[in-house]
């Protein structure tokens, strides 16, 4: 199957060699395979299976979502998402390049809802820095989809805490809106600044038969 998150990010698994093949989002030039042989055992684990290669002074790790029932983070059926990170070292400093990937099945537009409501439970996986250094970003969320409206509202709690140096910290609660697309099975939101001047927007689509899961991105925006 193959699914672009945006115009130039693709991910394409071929079935008979077990590979994942992405894309980058800003260059459609770039490109990097990952297979069995690629899998990291000791990083891997019952919510991903980590994939490690190297180039040079180059690392890449792709860690993938696990679609298990036994997956202790979450159960997703026709969703998947995955962190390509590209960490290159010169001159004793280590640069980093993440690019995140949602793909899968997604509800074909005759068969989105036009009535009812549906509620989902969400994970929050993601990067954030600042002056301070790397963070890895975590939480969880729940949105609920009213289709006889053709509206979403949603709320999450994110944590940020630091892959090396730097103390953990909460973004607090975040909250927002949107409008669903039924022609392209998808939604946009717009995140409410909370209390501590962050806000949380979302681009997410509907997957699975009679729109069952979503997956898609986020951005924080506001201090720091």
């Amino acid at each position: 199957f193959r699914h672009g998150t945006r115009i130039t990010t693709s991910v394409i698994y071929d079935p008979a060699t077990d590979t994942y093949t992405l894309r980058d989002t800003g260059s459609p030039t770039l490109t990097s395979s990952f297979g069995p042989a690629n899998i990291d055992a000791g990083a891997s684990d019952a919510a991903f299976t980590v994939y490690k290669k190297f180039s040079g002074s180059t690392t890449e790790t792709l860690r993938l979502l696990n679609q298990s029932a036994g997956n202790p983070l979450i159960v997703l059926s026709y969703v998947d998402y995955g962190q390509w990170r590209r960490a290159t070292t010169a001159s004793g400093a280590t640069s980093i390049n993440d690019t995140y990937v949602v793909f899968g099945t997604k509800t074909a537009r005759a068969d989105m809802p036009h009535s009812g409501t549906g509620s989902y439970n969400t994970i929050l996986d993601g990067t954030f820095v600042n002056k301070t250094g790397n963070y890895a970003v975590s939480g969880t969320g729940t949105f609920t989809a009213d289709f006889a409206a053709g509206s979403i509202s949603y709320s999450s709690v994110a944590n940020a805490t630091p892959e090396t140096i730097g103390t953990a910290f909460s973004f607090g609660t975040l909250t927002g809106t949107g409008s669903i697309a039924f022609n392209s099975s998808s939604f946009r939101g717009t995140g409410d600044t909370n209390g501590s001047g962050d806000s949380m927007g979302v681009n997410v689509g509907f997957y699975g038969q009679g729109a069952a899961e979503i997956g898609g991105v986020f951005t924080l925006k506001g201090n720091g």
